[in-house]
């Protein structure tokens, strides 16, 4: 059962490299490429796990979450993410989630731009073919700031259907802000209890799915991943597979 707290949130400018082993990434092809009060999850689950206690930003931005012409009850393409709330990270090339249900489409392109709409990134990736929810590393020299919110949107291209690419998109945003203190340790449910706290979206939802591939019979994981998806009101498609390997884009 969820449960909401107000509580006070620090940001500033840092880098961390706390991040767990990961499966082995794809290479995506041809790329050139306030503070705020936070409200408080906690994330029933089995008594055997530590109890994750997630907490977004209070403050929203307008479509934080889209799937674009696609969003209906059956959507082919779904980012991720809080619906209409800033998502946090503490890493400077974050992880960003998305479903992707079965289509056509062979590549994809990601833009990253500002908060005053100013393009900063732009490529196109070759996609994997399957049903599922995928992982893509944004490049290492992105460079992000801190305190500074930052918009990426996905489309899916089919160059036997370039209409469809009208409506086969998502979007989402990302800010960077401060990592935990003392944030590693031996113990991965510590950790990830700590970015839960921290309100560090990506990142708890990147150790998490972590987890789940590491662990794809332990029923505790599980629980902990579809409860922290239920949380955001994305529990429909919790259940399915995580592609296996991350796209690292350059």
């Amino acid at each position: 059962m969820l449960r909401s707290i107000i509580s006070p949130s620090i940001i500033c400018l840092t880098s961390i490299s706390f991040l767990f082993p990961i499966t082995s990434p794809v290479n995506a092809n041809s790329l050139s490429f306030h503070k705020s009060s936070v409200k408080s999850f906690t994330i029933a689950q089995n008594t055997t796990t530590p109890r994750l206690r997630f907490r977004l930003p209070d403050r929203g931005i307008p479509g934080a979450r889209q799937g674009g012409a696609t969003r209906s009850t059956s959507p082919k393409i779904v980012p991720i993410i809080p619906s209409e709330k800033l998502a946090l990270t503490a890493t400077d090339s974050p992880t960003i989630f998305v479903y992707i249900a079965k289509n056509d489409s062979t590549k994809a392109s990601l833009t990253i731009t500002d908060e005053n709409k100013k393009q900063l990134y732009q490529t196109e990736f070759t996609l994997p073919q399957q049903e599922g929810i995928f992982r893509i590393k944004l490049p290492a020299n992105l460079k992000i700031e801190a305190q500074q919110p930052y918009r990426w949107e996905l489309k899916l291209l089919s160059p036997e259907n370039p209409s469809a690419s009208l409506k086969l998109k998502t979007s989402g945003w990302v800010e960077k802000v401060s990592p935990p203190q003392n944030l590693v340790t031996k113990d991965k449910w510590e950790n990830l209890n700590q970015l839960a706290e921290a309100g560090l979206w990506y990142d708890t939802l990147n150790e998490l799915a972590t987890l789940r591939l590491e662990n794809p019979q332990n029923a505790e994981v599980e629980t902990e991943w579809v409860e922290l998806l239920k949380s955001v009101g994305l529990e429909y498609i919790a259940k399915n597979d995580i592609y296996s390997n991350v796209i690292i884009l350059n």
